[in-house]
């Protein structure tokens, strides 16, 4: 007589595990970890920080050396500003000031990144 044998396919022990440490593996691995903004200080006493990228906008406030700041974007070829140590420069960058939290644009001859 012929009898028709059943086996119970069961999942071996270790292929939850396996499933879950690629799971874990793949959001570890798939995400980018997020950088952290770029850091720096001012390099003048009252460094007008400006609503825009001009020497004649409207100061929103002053940075000073110590009080620190985020950058939070920057504009390339605007106004031309004469630095102290005799260069120039038209690039301003958006900043934070981390003290005070007020935000605009400062030329980079008055500032450095960390």
């Amino acid at each position: 007589m012929n009898t028709k044998r059943t086996t119970a396919k069961t999942a071996a022990p270790t292929t939850t595990a396996a499933v879950l440490t690629l799971a874990l593996l793949g959001t570890v691995f798939s995400t980018p970890a997020a950088a952290a903004p770029r850091q720096g200080d001012f390099t003048a006493t009252g460094v007008k920080i400006h609503e825009s990228y001009s020497t004649t906008s409207l100061a929103r406030g002053h940075g000073n050396p110590g009080d620190g700041y985020t950058w939070m974007g920057g504009q390339a070829n605007a106004e031309a500003v004469p630095c102290p140590d005799g260069s120039v420069k038209d690039h301003w960058t958006y900043v934070h000031n981390n003290r005070t939290g007020v935000e605009g644009y400062v030329s980079d001859c008055f500032i450095r990144e960390y």
